[in-house]
């Protein structure tokens, strides 16, 4: 594994759906990188090309017509990008609006993967594990 991804940033985006991607993401993620919906569609998963395929694997494997339907879901809107050398990304129509994003994005390192959120849904997630499942789940880990 690659070094993790990890921080927040808050870049802005433009109304044609270009954004300043962070650097120091852009230095673990490498020189091209994959954008999709997430599962949830709440938010805009992005991979290295290495993760990218870990992930396209998995999503292979899923079985029936289930699978397949999930797969068009997540894939169809997948674009691959090559930063500028103002470091600028295009986030498609189509991916702002499945996942809400209008005008203030939060981006967050998420260990093997970068998510690009619309800044009020992803304050309202961190709102959705209770403090009592949050102490539960991470009872083993030593901090």
């Amino acid at each position: 594994m690659r070094e993790p991804l990890c921080g927040t940033f808050n870049p802005g985006i433009d109304a044609k759906g270009r954004m300043s991607f962070p650097s120091k993401l852009r230095d673990i993620l490498g020189p091209e990188f994959y954008l999709c919906l997430s599962h949830r569609g709440n938010y805009i998963a992005v991979f290295s090309k290495e993760e990218f395929d870990i992930y396209c694997g998995k999503l292979n494997d899923l079985p029936g017509a289930a699978g397949e339907q999930i797969k068009r879901e997540v894939l169809s809107g997948a674009d691959k990008q090559t930063p500028d050398k103002q470091g600028r990304i295009f986030i498609s129509q189509n991916l702002r609006d499945r996942a809400g994003i209008k005008d203030e994005v939060t981006v967050i390192g998420n260990l093997t993967r970068a998510e690009i959120w619309a800044s009020d849904k992803l304050e309202a997630s961190s709102s959705q594990v209770d403090a009592a499942a949050r102490e539960a789940l991470l009872a083993d880990i030593s901090l």
